[in-house]
């Protein structure tokens, strides 16, 4: 009886150990998945930090400029997006609600070529000055895999970033915003008494 107990104990700790381990190893998968591409401006661009300034043309002809101070008082929303994905479609219509919901300004982020996003910008009824095309806006702004998103404020700050692959995580990502807000008014009023 006493080694058939010590048996089970021993393998209970050798299962608890190989989940432990598993357990790691899918963390450290997942942190790795979600580490933004190293980039331009290297590890330390940070949420809080002055967001990288960069041109790039939209689908419209126009040439839009990210980053830096805007007349627009919005956050803006900067959704980086593939062709022909599901998910970025499914992602991209989520974005339009929660960002008219919240009055923030969208802007899809793709790369190559327009062929690929006429069919997504017309079918969530997008502006084609709301998609703009950059092979080097994802490197600039350290995102990993798409969709993925970078909540930028007024000023040019970068509020937040992160992969969004569901409506939660898009509503999470937002809800830096209200903080964010808040603390701007903080410090705006601290400006005006000093």
């Amino acid at each position: 009886m006493l080694a058939a107990l010590l048996f089970l104990l021993a393998f209970g700790g050798v299962l608890l150990v190989v989940t432990a381990c598993a357990l790691h190893r899918q963390v450290r998968t997942a942190r790795r998945a979600m580490a933004p591409v190293a980039g331009s401006r290297g590890p330390e661009f940070m949420e809080g930090e002055k967001a990288p300034r960069v041109s790039a043309p939209s689908l419209g002809g126009n040439i839009l400029t990210i980053g830096g101070a805007t007349r627009d008082p919005r956050f803006m929303l900067l959704l980086f997006v593939e062709p022909g994905s599901k998910l970025c479609e499914s992602v991209v219509g989520d974005a339009v609600d929660l960002c008219r919901r919240r009055s923030v300004r969208l802007l899809l982020v793709g790369e190559g070529d327009s062929g690929g996003y006429d069919s997504l910008v017309l079918q969530k009824r997008i502006d084609h000055d709301d998609l703009i095309l950059s092979n080097s806006l994802r490197e600039d702004f350290l995102i990993g895999p798409v969709p993925s998103a970078a909540l930028l404020n007024p000023d040019g700050y970068l509020v937040a970033r992160g992969t969004v692959q569901h409506r939660d995580h898009l509503d999470a990502l937002l809800t830096a915003l209200c903080s964010q807000a808040e603390d701007d008014g903080v410090v705006r009023m601290e400006r005006k008494a000093g």
